[in-house]
C-alpha cells in the first residue's frame, strides 16, 4: 500500500527529473518510509546507494542517508550493514560526525562500540539541541541505547510537548520512547505509546512498526501478569515480520514470551525463549536486544538446575562486549553470575549487582535482584538480612503492579516470618480528589477514554493515574477496583454531580 506508493513516486521522480538534488530527496524519503516495513534488506540497499552517490558528490546528504541506514541496521541486526556504515563514516570529517546526527548514526548502528566516547558528550549535545523536537528525540534514543535511561526519559519528556504541536511522534522513534518508559517503571505510559503506534501503523500498513509496538506491549502485559495477552501480542509481532529481516523485533517478542512463561512459573519454556536470543554458538542474534535477556536466561537456567551452559554463554557475552558494556548490562551480568554461581561465590555477585546506585533507574530489574538475593539469604538461614531486601522488592513490585512477582515475594516473606498485607482500609480516601474520581468511574466500568471525556483528561493520563494508584490500593488489576470502592463507599464523597452519571452498560 503506502510503501509501494512512495517507492513508485520516487521512481517517477527519477524518471521525469534531471535534478540530482530532487531525485536524491525523493529516494531518501522512500528509503526512510521503507524502514517501517518488513523488507529491510531492500531498504538498506536503497539507502546505501543514496549514501554512495552522496559520497561521490561530496554532498551533505550523505549523513542523512547514513542516519536512515543506521535505523535499518538496528532493526535487521545485520553485521555487514554496520561495516558498510562505518566505511562511509570514515570518509567524513570529524566536524561532520561530531554533532547530534553523527552521534545518532554511531549509537544506533553500534551502541557497544560507540558508548564510551558518546556517553560523556550526550548532556552537551542535548543542551545544544535547544527546542528542536526532532534533535531532542534522536538524542533521547541515543541515551536509551547507551542505557542512560533516566536521561533518555527526561529528554523524551522535554521533546513530547513540542512533538504534540507538530503531530504524532514518528512511529520508528516512538517505540524507543515506550521501551524507555517500560524500563523506568512507567508501564502505563509505555502501553499507551504502544497502543498509539500500533493503531497508526496498522491503518498505514507499516508492518514492522506495528510489530515493534506489539512486542513492547507484550513485554508490559507479561510483567503485569497477563500472560495470555502477552503471548497474543508477541505472536502477532512475530507473524508481521521476517525474523531474519527484523531481528530486533524477533528477539524482543521472544523475550516477552519468556517473561510470560516466567509469570506462569514455566521455566523450561521461559529458558527456550530466552536462549533463542543467542545462536547455537552463543553469539547474540541481535547486537543490542539480546544482551538485555542475559539475567533472565540465567534465572531460568538456575530454576531448571542447568547452570553450566548458561554460565558459559554469559561469560562469552561479557568477553564480546568488552569495554562497551554499559552500567545496566554490568548489573544484569552480576545478577546472572550470582544466580549461576556456587553458594560460596554467589554473594559477592549479588552485592556487586546492588552496589551501583545508578541501578535505581531500572526499578523492576533492581527489585528482581533484591528478591533473588533475599531468597538466597533466606535459604542460607540469614533471615534478618533477607527481610529488608524482600520488603524493598515487594514495595517496588506493588508500585509497578507486577502481580506474579508480588505473589512470589509475599511467599518468600511468609517463609521469612513476615505476613505481607495490602493497602490500609482507608487507602482510597488518601488519594487526591481527581484520583478518587478516576477510581470510582473505572470501578463502574467506564473505559479510560470515557473517563477522560468526563474529566477533560487524555486517556493516557487516566491510565497513568490508575496504574500509579493500584499499588497504593493493594490491587494489581482494574477488575479489583469495584471491591475497593464498595469497601470504602461510606467514607467517600459522592462525586456524581461533577463526573456525570455512569454510562449505560
Amino acid at each position: 500500500g503506502q510503501l509501494g506508493w512512495v517507492a513508485h513516486l520516487a521512481d517517477e521522480v527519477r524518471r521525469r527529473s534531471d535534478d540530482p538534488a530532487l531525485i536524491s530527496r525523493a529516494a531518501l524519503a522512500a528509503g526512510r518510509l521503507m524502514t517501517m516495513g518488513p523488507h529491510h534488506t531492500a531498504a538498506f540497499a536503497l539507502l546505501a546507494r543514496i549514501a554512495d552517490e552522496a559520497a561521490d558528490a561530496r554532498s551533505p546528504r550523505l549523513l542523512d542517508a547514513l542516519a536512515a541506514a543506521a535505523v535499518v541496521r538496528y532493526y535487521s541486526g545485520e553485521e555487514s550493514q554496520r561495516q558498510r556504515i562505518e566505511s562511509l563514516l570514515a570518509d567524513l570529517p570529524d566536524t561532520a560526525t561530531g554533532g547530534a546526527l553523527g552521534a545518532w548514526v554511531r549509537a544506533v548502528s553500534d551502541p557497544a562500540g560507540a558508548g564510551a566516547s558518546l556517553a560523556p558528550a550526550l548532556p552537551r549535545l542535548i543542551d545544544e539541541a535547544g527546542h528542536d523536537a526532532g534533535t531532542l528525540t534522536a538524542l533521547a534514543v541515543v541515551a536509551w541505547l547507551l542505557d542512560r535511561t533516566a536521561l533518555a526519559a527526561r529528554t523524551f519528556d522535554e521533546a513530547a510537548d513540542r512533538w504534540r504541536a507538530h503531530g504524532p511522534l514518528p512511529a520508528g522513534l516512538g517505540c524507543a520512547v515506550g521501551w524507555t518508559y517500560l524500563e523506568q517503571g512507567r508501564w502505563a505510559e509505555a502501553r499507551s505509546v504502544a497502543a498509539e503506534i500500533a493503531e497508526v501503523a496498522s491503518q498505514s500498513g507499516l508492518d514492522h512498526a506495528e510489530a515493534c509496538a506489539r512486542a513492547l506491549d507484550a513485554a508490559a502485559v507479561a510483567l503485569l501478569g497477563e500472560p495470555a495477552d502477552a503471548r497474543e501480542n508477541a505472536e502477532r509481532a512475530l507473524a508481521l515480520v521476517d525474523p531474519l529481516e527484523s531481528r530486533s523485533v524477533a528477539v524482543a517478542a521472544r523475550r516477552a514470551l519468556g517473561m510470560a512463561a516466567v509469570a506462569e512459573g514455566d521455566y523450561d519454556t521461559a529458558y527456550a525463549h530466552f536462549r533463542s536470543a543467542f545462536t547455537e554458538d552463543g553469539d547474540p542474534v541481535h547486537y543490542h536486544v539480546s544482551y538485555t535477556v542475559l539475567a533472565e536466561l540465567a534465572a531460568a537456567a538456575a530454576r531448571r538446575g542447568q547452570c553450566a551452559p548458561a554460565a558459559e554463554l554469559l561469560e562469552r557475552s561479557v568477553r564480546r562486549l568488552g569495554t562497551g558494556m554499559s552500567a545496566r548490562l554490568a548489573l544484569l551480568v552480576e545478577r546472572g553470575r550470582a544466580l549461576l554461581a556456587d553458594p560460596e561465590h554467589a554473594e559477592r555477585h549479588f552485592r556487586a549487582a546492588l552496589a551501583d546506585e545508578t541501578g535505581e533507574q531500572w526499578p523492576f530489574e533492581r527489585a528482581q535482584t533484591r528478591l533473588d538475593y533475599g531468597e538466597w539469604l533466606r535459604r542460607q538461614r540469614r533471615i534478618a538480612e533477607a527481610r529488608p531486601l524482600l520488603t524493598g522488592a515487594l514495595d517496588t513490585f506493588q508500585r509497578l503492579g507486577a502481580r506474579p512477582w508480588i505473589e512470589r515475594t509475599k511467599a518468600e516473606l511468609r517463609a521469612a516470618g513476615i505476613e505481607a498485607t495490602g493497602a490500609a482500609p482507608g487507602a482510597l480516601t488518601e488519594l487526591s480528589p481527581q484520583q478518587q474520581q478516576i477510581v470510582q468511574l473505572a470501578a463502574r466500568g467506564l473505559t479510560n477514554r470515557e473517563i477522560g471525556e468526563r474529566l477533560f483528561l487524555s486517556p493516557r493520563t487516566v491510565g497513568s493515574h490508575l496504574y500509579r494508584v493500584f499499588p497504593r490500593l493493594g490491587i494489581t488489576a482494574r477488575a479489583q477496583l469495584r471491591d475497593v470502592v464498595d469497601g470504602t463507599r461510606s467514607l467517600l464523597p459522592d462525586r456524581r454531580s461533577g463526573a456525570g452519571a455512569p454510562a449505560a452498560r
